[in-house]
């Protein structure tokens, strides 16, 4: 009988071998290998590597997002959410994953598909932002550029945390980043 194929510990084997060698040193047998499976196996189930890497930070995103951030009418609080729902994310893999992709896109074009389910969210964030502006709570500007103002200093937090866990950062507080974000953008 075949072995049953689990695909989460597919998709952890592929950030893992993304994570200690980067796009190029992750082959397919480097990750089949970390899967426990054959490489003709990994193929077959989910195309190529980069189909591989897209499959994987989708499932990373979905994994994390338990409560999906929708407009309630309470501007603080849906910004802390969009603010703890990214920050959740990117506390896993992600702090160290999407720099790496960013920066390894240049070279592998292909890369680029995986970075849709990040955009995606982010649309979603920057709907949330566009009801506020057609409320008059905020002021008016481009939802998504609006969404990387919010979200930047919990990026950039999450990015020097994850890429050395020794340095001294001040936990996030998520409070005070919305009545900041708020007090330069309000309406």
């Amino acid at each position: 009988m075949a072995k049953q194929i689990n695909d989460e510990e597919v998709y952890e084997a592929v950030l893992f071998t993304l994570l200690e060698n980067g796009y190029a040193g992750s082959t397919t047998k480097r990750i089949a290998q970390k899967a426990g499976m054959n490489e003709v196996t990994l193929f077959r189930k989910y195309g190529s590597k980069s189909e591989l890497v897209a499959m994987a930070v989708a499932h990373l995103r979905f994994k994390f997002d338990h409560s999906p951030v929708e407009y309630t009418g309470d501007v603080k609080a849906d910004l802390a959410k969009i603010v703890n729902s990214h920050s959740g994310v990117t506390a896993a893999h992600a702090g160290r994953l999407f720099p790496l992709i960013m920066a390894e896109m240049v070279r592998y074009p292909e890369l680029r598909e995986t970075m849709r389910v990040p955009h995606e969210q982010i649309k979603l964030f920057g709907g949330i932002i566009a009801r506020y502006q057609a409320d008059g709570v905020i002021r008016a500007g481009d939802p998504v550029l609006m969404v990387t103002t919010l979200l930047g200093p919990a990026i950039v937090n999450n990015m020097l945390r994850s890429a050395n866990p020794e340095l001294e950062m001040p936990p996030l507080n998520v409070p005070d980043l919305v009545d900041r974000f708020l007090n330069g953008n309000l309406a």
